[in-house]
């Protein structure tokens, strides 16, 4: 894994010492929380994703979880009206013992420990196995092609919506080599190759789940509010989105510093509404507002929409941004006023040289929005089967 986000310029750091100062937002990536959001999951034959949870509390804890297939309706045309994201959901439920971790491939997900399928049961000391550790439920493989997110919602045994702040994880998001041996062959990524710079697992790009603390005042039904108070949600359960986020990126297709000549670097970011509805299946649509300074303070606006769950390059929203004369810059993303729904989001940086590095990372951000977001879930879905 190459990761090289952290070398940004003088005047980006002071960009964000000036622009970033000031409370920050109540969505955590390194403390415990009640719901966890993965924006980017991806399963697709050449990538996929590992997901790690852990309870950190010393009680049995519950959480109930929701896959969604955000690949677009026509693979061969591009997102639009007409070509819109599938928004298929997957839900399942885990239970942790007390400060237990856990693990699965999305591509397969988890099988129940002793269960006819099991390749793991009674084999000892195997420790390579996609079930290892204490059996959390069972989890389920994701569809061919995945690209989406994971959203994981604490609950109490009865299957409602618990404030307990117990959660935190991790997804790791893997590209893998692809060799013939028979040929003498290889290709990563979809790209040939020769067979001296293969290897078995090619890439690896590692991000921290997005945790939203509960609060107090949640009443453990099907309609989980955030922040606010507002009509909508009087007594807010969780915390709320943020209102800006700030991404320190390198300008697109700047030279890599490390890696040199012939080597570039470009910067995606995933993004997802904050509102959802699991019991319609209506995907939401947000407007961002993208303003940008490069290394002399000069700004630059863009905006886009997204429909349940985008993964965009930053010249793919504005391609002046590729044509900025600065290194570095600072891009400060919020939702545009009237957008009824906030954004969640996560970065990744590709390093191109002879083959593709990337690194995945959490965004910078501040304040929190004005009003309520609503995560809704089945009603029936309230009643845990363990």
């Amino acid at each position: 894994m190459r990761r090289h986000r952290g070398r940004v310029g003088l005047i980006a750091v002071a960009l964000v010492g000036v622009l970033v100062s000031g409370a920050s937002a109540d969505i955590v990536t390194d403390r415990t929380a009640s719901i966890l959001v993965f924006p980017k999951v991806i399963a697709n034959g050449t990538r996929d994703t590992l997901i790690q949870i852990t309870n950190t509390g010393n009680t049995v804890v519950y959480a109930h979880c929701f896959y969604v297939n955000a690949a677009l309706a026509s693979r061969d045309l591009p997102p639009g009206p007409d070509n819109p994201p599938l928004w298929q959901e997957i839900d399942f439920d885990i239970a942790l013992t007390r400060q237990q971790p856990t693990y699965w491939r999305v591509s397969t997900g988890r099988t129940d420990v002793g269960a006819p399928d099991d390749p793991c049961d009674f084999v000892e000391g195997n420790y390579d196995c996609p079930n290892s550790g204490i059996d959390p439920g069972a989890v389920p493989a994701v569809v061919d092609d995945f690209v989406g997110e994971l959203k994981c919602i604490e609950t109490d045994q009865t299957g409602a919506p618990h404030s307990g702040n117990h959660l935190k994880g991790e997804a790791t998001i893997v590209t893998y080599d692809v060799c013939n041996p028979m040929t003498d062959t290889c290709t990563i990524g979809g790209e040939a190759c020769s067979v001296e710079t293969c290897s078995e697992d090619f890439d690896v790009a590692k991000y921290n789940a997005v945790g939203i603390g509960g609060n107090e005042f949640n009443n453990g039904d099907a309609t989980l509010c955030l922040g606010g108070p507002s009509e909508d949600c009087p007594d807010p359960e969780y915390n709320g989105c943020p209102e800006f986020w700030f991404l320190n990126h390198f300008v697109s297709g700047t030279e890599d510093p490390v890696l040199g000549e012939g080597a570039s670097i470009d910067t995606s970011v995933t993004f997802i509404p904050c509102t959802q509805n699991f019991e319609s299946q209506i995907p939401e649509t947000i407007t961002l507002q993208l303003l940008t300074w490069d290394e002399f303070e000069s700004p630059l606006s863009s905006s886009t929409q997204v429909t349940c769950w985008a993964d965009l390059l930053l010249e793919e929203i504005n391609p002046a941004l590729a044509s900025i004369q600065s290194t570095y810059a600072m891009t400060r993303i919020r939702t545009s006023t009237g957008t009824r729904s906030g954004v969640m989001m996560v970065a990744t940086e590709a390093h191109d040289a002879e083959r593709t590095g990337t690194a995945s990372f959490n965004v910078h951000h501040e304040g929190t929005r004005t009003g309520s977001d609503v995560i809704t879930i089945p009603g029936e879905q309230l009643e845990f089967p363990f």
